[in-house]
């Protein structure tokens, strides 16, 4: 009996480590991020996207107003729209805001951190470090993981 409880604890103690190594989210004040994740390269492309949940449980709005990745030479906020079924990148200048008790999520063909000049391919399982500015939060460091997504998107036309 006292090796089943052994191994139960044990087995218990092992998925416990293992959501935390699978949990893949930052906590930063009020706000949340959420699974930020990139696509893998494509070819020579030279671009990617990153994408990830931001919660807000606080009472006061927040706005993303930067993002900084050194696996990339420039970073930009941006948005993907639809302008007579013909896509369009258009930049986030002002930010994305993040609502007080609400959030903001950055997902394919949507908001999401466009990262230009890619300095090496970004091949899945991989990740990169990802410095997110808030106008009232400040600096967030976040882990990018590289993994496929459901929803194809294509960004190397971004120059």
């Amino acid at each position: 009996m006292k090796k089943l409880r052994l191994l139960a604890i044990a087995t218990l103690a092992a998925s416990a480590l293992a959501g935390i190594a699978v949990a893949h989210d930052y906590e930063a004040g009020a706000l949340k991020i959420d699974h930020p994740w990139a696509r893998p390269s494509i070819g020579e492309t030279k671009n990617s996207a990153a994408y990830f949940k931001i919660e807000n449980t606080g009472k006061a709005a927040d706005r993303l107003v930067s993002a900084k990745a050194d696996i990339a030479e420039r970073t930009e906020l941006h948005e993907s729209v639809d302008e007579g079924g013909v896509a369009k990148m258009l930049p986030l200048k002002d930010g994305i805001p993040v609502p007080a008790d609400g959030e903001a999520e950055l997902k394919p063909l949507g908001m999401h951190v466009m990262l230009m000049g890619l300095k090496s391919k970004l091949e899945e399982g991989q990740s990169f470090p990802m410095t997110l500015t808030f106008e009232k939060q400040g600096d967030v460091q976040v882990e990018v993981k590289i993994e496929a997504g459901a929803s194809g998107h294509n960004h190397s036309h971004h120059h």
